[in-house]
């Protein structure tokens, strides 16, 4: 086995028996769960962080079925803020990239379950698509404006081409994160982020800014570092799960336990 076999066979084992801790205690405790899901591509593209439509309708229905919320981005960033309340099992599920397939197959998906959703936009398609590693094609400008005018849908900035923001510094990092349309989300690319990077984004007016880590929101979260968990197509269903439940917050404390 390589070391990232055993990393992989390491991760499993340690979810697994988080899971069944957290199923067995549940029932027993009051746990806040408030998650944001990051989804790239709804088809059926073989790249990695595209999943299926009748995948993606069935995470919907399972945590429907579990008691979960689907709300807006905005209202999780207000409750992280101290205003406002959210149900105890909240879910807010944004679209990075902005393939065109969240028009006409996401969004009805998400129609059907009256569930909101930020898609995160690049704003130069051409200049991104070596970073993005793809040719699924993304949103027209006309359909950009069709999604911003629905009641479900808002639209977030996600860089001008796909940078890594943790590289960049002084105007070109300005010149990478600027908003080329009003925006009150900002989601770095690959998670990357440096101190910069979100001084910048405070001072552009952004309200909220998201990298990548597979941990819950909680209250008093620095609203320019919020947390999203990247849901990927080889993803068990049960996994998914963990995404939204204690088990991510337990994972990451184990982790870095464990790495002391």
């Amino acid at each position: 086995f390589t070391q990232q076999n055993m990393r992989a066979i390491f991760k499993k084992i340690l979810l697994g028996f988080l899971r069944g801790v957290y199923r067995f205690v549940a029932p027993l405790f009051h746990f806040r769960e408030v998650a944001v899901l990051a989804y790239h591509s709804i088809s059926d593209s073989t790249v990695l962080t595209a999943v299926s439509p009748a995948v993606f309708e069935r995470h919907l229905r399972y945590f429907v079925s579990h008691g979960y919320k689907f709300v807006s981005l905005l209202a999780i960033v207000d409750w992280s803020r101290g205003k406002g309340e959210l149900p105890d099992k909240t879910i807010a599920l944004t679209f990075d990239d902005g393939y065109a397939d969240f028009e006409t197959t996401a969004l009805p998906i998400l129609e059907k379950f009256h569930a909101s959703a930020t898609i995160f936009v690049v704003g130069d398609e051409a200049k991104s698509r070596q970073a993005l590693q793809n040719n699924i094609p993304l949103l027209s400008k006309e359909a950009l404006a069709r999604m911003g005018a629905h009641p479900l849908v808002e639209i977030g900035y996600h860089s001008k081409t796909h940078a890594n923001l943790a590289k960049l510094s002084g105007q070109n990092l300005v010149t990478e994160i600027a908003p080329i349309f009003p925006s009150q989300f900002f989601a770095y690319p690959g998670g990357n982020h440096s101190k910069e990077s979100a001084e910048i984004l405070r001072s552009q007016g952004y309200r909220a800014a998201f990298t990548i880590r597979p941990t819950l929101v909680h209250k008093g979260d620095d609203v320019f570092l919020l947390p999203r968990s990247v849901i990927l197509q080889n993803m068990p269903l049960w996994q998914v799960a963990t995404r939204a439940n204690k088990t991510a917050d337990w994972y990451r404390i184990s982790k870095d336990f464990i790495h002391r």
